[in-house]
């Protein structure tokens, strides 16, 4: 069970027996929740809970004492954490929009590595309370844009990326240059297939990109910059392989070679599946800087 519920749990010993049931109900709802609120729909999973005044001042008073990690380097501790922040923003409780306010705040002062975790959370939120910290942390991000390696290397490659943090984008290549279904595969092409997917975003704590390697079978994956530096796990293996190249939107063609070397497979560079959101021109350009 995560930290913020366990302690939400062992306190309903302290309220009357009457209302132990809505808040047991409550967590019960936080648990089932498999990662931070990132959407406007997420969001509005707290309002059925929203109205609920008792509810909020026994959130209030037990969110006021947690201790926030300064780093969340497991961030499904915290997934109950945010959701409460959302039920307390959708109350439009006085005490509780203070909070809120208060903390993101500090959050902006101390430069907290969470905080793109308020930046998404207030994004959809029209509230009028809010618009002054939305504003402030939208300030804080796009100061950063221009030292961001998202930005350097798109720069670099022709494309452009939007001056806000209202964008995201990824593609995947492959051995085969094919989008597969796991029941199209041999068991052989389960283990030879390799596919590699690039996401770049605005600044989230410290990454501003991800690159994932992996074959069908997950006998061979690598989760680059969140799991490791360098490492590929090889599951059927007594040694995982650590990359001569460090990783980087960079120096991605050349890992491309040192994979290709390392399993002996060759990878199309046709990019076979894409996603852009926001207002990101000359698209085309990712797939130019593959090829060359």
């Amino acid at each position: 069970m995560r930290e913020f519920i366990e302690q939400i749990n062992k306190n309903l010993k302290n309220i009357p027996k009457d209302k132990q049931k809505e808040i047991l109900k409550f967590s019960k709802r936080l648990e089932s929740y498999t990662h931070v609120p990132t959407n406007e729909k997420e969001i509005n999973r707290m309002k059925p809970f929203s109205t609920n005044k008792f509810l909020i001042n026994f959130i209030l008073k037990e969110i006021d004492t947690y201790n926030y990690p300064k780093v969340s380097k497991y961030p499904f501790d915290i997934i109950s954490y945010w959701y409460c922040i959302a039920l307390l923003i959708l109350s439009e409780d006085e005490k509780g929009n203070d909070y809120v306010i208060g903390l993101a705040k500090r959050f902006l002062k101390n430069e907290h590595l969470d905080l793109w975790q308020f930046r998404r959370l207030l994004e959809p939120i029209k509230i009028r309370d809010y618009k002054i910290i939305k504003k402030e942390i939208a300030s804080y991000f796009l100061s950063k844009l221009n030292d961001l390696e998202s930005y350097k290397w798109a720069k670099q490659i022709g494309l452009e990326l939007p001056k806000d943090n209202s964008w995201i984008f990824f593609f995947k290549i492959s051995t085969d240059g094919k989008f597969r279904f796991g029941n199209d595969l041999t068991d052989l092409e389960k283990e030879k297939r390799l596919s590699i997917t690039v996401s770049v975003y605005p600044l989230q704590g410290e990454k501003c990109w991800e690159i994932e390697l992996k074959n069908w079978n997950n006998s061979i994956s690598a989760w680059w910059p969140n799991l490791s530096e360098r490492k590929i796990r090889l599951s059927k293996n007594k040694n995982d392989y650590i990359l001569k190249t460090k990783p980087s939107l960079y120096s991605l063609k050349e890992i491309i070679k040192e994979v290709e070397n390392v399993f002996n497979v060759k990878f199309d560079k046709t990019i076979y599946s894409k996603r852009f959101k926001g207002k990101i021109k000359n698209k085309n350009a990712v797939q130019k800087w593959l090829n060359e």
